[in-house]
């Protein structure tokens, strides 16, 4: 019985010792190393991985720029000179790492003018009524026809002379959407990039430089489509022109 008294004092503070331990682990599971934080921030930006990997960042600028950052991420004060020495140690790490813009494989590209959009609430009626665009030998025909259903929408892309007809069959309906003046540009591009990151991207930040806007954009498995207004059409085919013309193994677009 003498041992167990004197077991019990042991056993508590053995436990109370694990406990406190494991409250100190819970306690600093929010603070991150000033590497992984100044890693973080860099992976965030397109320019500084791309002037890091390249040789031309500078790195005490920019470790003066992200300091707050890395400061509130670590919640703890930093010095300047250990971002520096984080940003110096990443730059094999971003030499190392898949470019973020993909070297694009551009098969064809194409050009449709004068479209309409017409976009409805997505209801049952509504999209019984699709039935009758399906099984009309205009829309069969129609050299561009697109529809998208959205969780709540239903978007409607034809040329010009189909507008009526849709508007016929959707008689009573009033549309969330009406555009015209529209025009397209379709990608194709090859098989593989359904599988390689920042395909989309890569194209579409041309626009955004350009601020081109994108009224609505259509994608299957090999190709991309955007729908723009008309007065964006001439500076769109030159931003497209010249992506072609960057890249080898390209064809001509049509217009």
């Amino acid at each position: 019985m003498s041992l167990q008294k004197t077991d019990w004092p042991v056993k508590f503070s053995i436990i109370h010792l694990i406990n406190q331990t494991n409250c100190n682990k819970c306690y600093n599971t929010g603070v991150i190393k000033i590497s992984d934080a100044v890693r973080e921030i860099v992976l965030t930006s397109e320019v500084a991985v791309g002037a890091l990997a390249g040789g031309y960042l500078n790195l005490s600028a920019y470790a003066k720029q992200i300091h707050p950052e890395v400061e509130r991420r670590t919640r703890k004060p930093v010095r300047l000179g250990s971002i520096v020495v984080a940003l110096s140690r990443m730059t094999e790490l971003a030499k190392s790492r898949v470019p973020t813009l993909p070297d694009l494989a551009f098969q064809n590209v194409s050009v449709k003018s004068g479209l309409v959009e017409i976009a409805f609430d997505k209801t049952r009626e509504n999209k019984e009524r699709l039935k009758h665009l399906y099984q009309n030998k205009d829309f069969i025909h129609a050299d561009f026809f697109t529809v998208t259903h959205s969780i709540g929408e239903i978007s409607i892309v034809v040329p010009v002379e189909l507008k009526r007809a849709v508007l016929s069959i959707y008689k009573n309906q009033r549309p969330k959407l009406f555009l015209d003046n529209l025009c397209s540009l379709t990608v194709r591009l090859s098989d593989s990039c359904i599988e390689t990151p920042n395909v989309f991207y890569s194209c579409l930040r041309h626009f955004a430089l350009k601020r081109i806007n994108i009224v609505e954009m259509v994608s299957t498995f090999t190709e991309l489509t955007l729908i723009l207004d008309n007065r964006d059409l001439n500076e769109s085919f030159i931003t497209i022109r010249a992506l072609l013309q960057g890249r080898r193994g390209t064809s001509t677009p049509q217009r």
